[in-house]
């Protein structure tokens, strides 16, 4: 017995420490790729539109730089917001697990969140933290009370306009869509350049088109609400269309190919000189450098109709978390990251973003770098932000397939707008 003991001591500890072993490697707290240590960091994949300036994926090597747990993958999605949400759509429908992260456009936090596709990050945020923020930052992606995003960034629709050619006839800045038409008109006579048009907007089947009629609408002093019911075959719809149809058909002051443009399509064209206005995003303004209309450009408020007043749409992109990712803590921590004072700062300076924290909108280097922010303020206070609607996109499908029939030259604005309401009486009645 005595000769038997020192084995089965041996054969204990061999179990014990077999034991504490298996223990180690199952338990997910064990977990050094789990935990994100130095070894195994933990990767999250942050999913944006893309940045023609570049600081996005900058900012991205910042982070991956400083810090040695979480490392970010950039996930590049479309420009056009339709074809993103139909890929977030995809994604999520199936119960993706990636993106971790994420930048949606500004109507869609509350059909994000109806869907379950978006989790709510209060848990992450004190009343401190969100009081950096314009009160808009935060407000739009409020739904039932909990808050499931952050705006990145904020964003307005701007008139640009050649300043050169303005000062070279003496003309002002138009404040309506007539004087607009018709200043457009004289230059056009004048320089007699068959490459240079008059106003390029958004009028492809995207969301720029709902947008552009939209700020027309207001600009006429209407609005889609009556009462509770959806209603856009009004007068003042049927006049906002008519107005954006007639820059093409009536005044000739917009190219037909207006009817299949986006912002970056507009940008192509204004930046090349060849256009006298164009209505777009102040982030244009940064793209703007180096190009043929370089210290040629003004910025202005969207015009209006008449005895009407200016009311430009907001627009801009909220970081959101996905509910079935397995990173939630490692995403938001990317989150507070891109809202940093110092990265919304760079951001500003070098890609003309307009900034949700009020500090850095205010900041004198800001300002400087950007002096644009200045002749925003006054645009972002008479701003309107578009329809919250659960169903924001059945809405601006609707509106923005109509308008781009209009623009094209296949439907006139009464029969489009009466389709229109046609086909949400159907689909939004409860």
């Amino acid at each position: 017995m005595k000769k038997k003991t020192p084995i089965l001591i041996v054969l204990l500890l061999i179990t014990v420490f077999t034991a504490a072993c298996s223990k180690d490697s199952s338990d997910p707290r064990n977990s050094s790729a789990d935990a994100g240590d130095n070894k195994n960091p933990v990767t999250i994949e942050f999913a944006a539109g893309k940045d023609a300036s570049g600081e996005l994926e900058k900012s991205i090597e910042r982070f991956n730089r400083s810090h040695d747990d979480i490392q970010i993958k950039y996930v590049e999605m479309p420009a056009v917001p339709n074809e993103q949400i139909t890929r977030y759509s995809t994604w999520f429908n199936s119960k993706s697990d990636t993106p971790d992260l994420l930048m949606i456009d500004v109507t869609w936090p509350a059909m994000f969140a109806s869907a379950g596709w978006i989790e709510p990050i209060d848990e992450y945020v004190d009343q401190d933290y969100l009081s950096r923020f314009w009160p808009a930052a935060t407000d739009v992606a409020k739904v039932n009370g909990k808050l499931y995003g952050i705006q990145g960034y904020m964003d307005v629709g701007v008139l640009f306009y050649r300043k050169d050619l303005l000062d070279k006839y003496g003309l002002p800045v138009p404040q309506t869509w007539d004087e607009l038409a018709k200043t457009a008109q004289l230059i056009l006579q004048k320089e007699n350049n068959p490459n240079l048009t008059g106003f390029v907007f958004q009028g492809a089947k995207i969301e720029g088109a709902t947008i552009n009629w939209l700020e027309h609408l207001w600009g006429a002093g209407g609005d889609i609400y009556d009462g509770d019911a959806i209603k856009v075959d009004t007068e003042q719809g049927i006049k906002a269309l008519q107005r954006m149809s007639d820059f093409i058909v009536k005044d000739k002051v917009s190219p037909l190919s207006v009817s299949t443009s986006n912002p970056a399509d507009n940008n192509i064209v204004f930046s090349g000189g060849n256009a006298i206005f164009m209505r777009n995003w102040p982030a244009s303004f940064a793209q703007l450098k180096g190009t043929a209309v370089d210290g040629k450009v003004g910025i202005a408020p969207i015009p209006h109709d008449v005895g009407g007043e200016s009311h430009a749409s907001t627009g801009g992109w909220v970081y959101a978390v996905n509910s079935n990712s397995k990173h939630k803590k490692e995403a938001v921590e990317a989150l507070k990251f891109f809202l940093s004072d110092e990265e919304q700062k760079s951001m500003a300076i070098h890609a003309s973003k307009i900034p949700s924290v009020k500090s850095v909108f205010e900041d004198p280097a800001t300002r400087q770098a950007q002096p644009i922010l200045e002749t925003l303020q006054p645009i972002l206070e008479t701003a309107k932000s578009r329809p919250v609607l659960r169903n924001y996109e059945t809405f601006s499908r609707s509106v923005q397939t109509q308008v781009n029939l209009v623009l094209s030259g296949q439907k006139d604005a009464a029969t489009g707008l009466k389709d229109a309401q046609k086909e949400l009486d159907e689909k939004l009645k409860s």
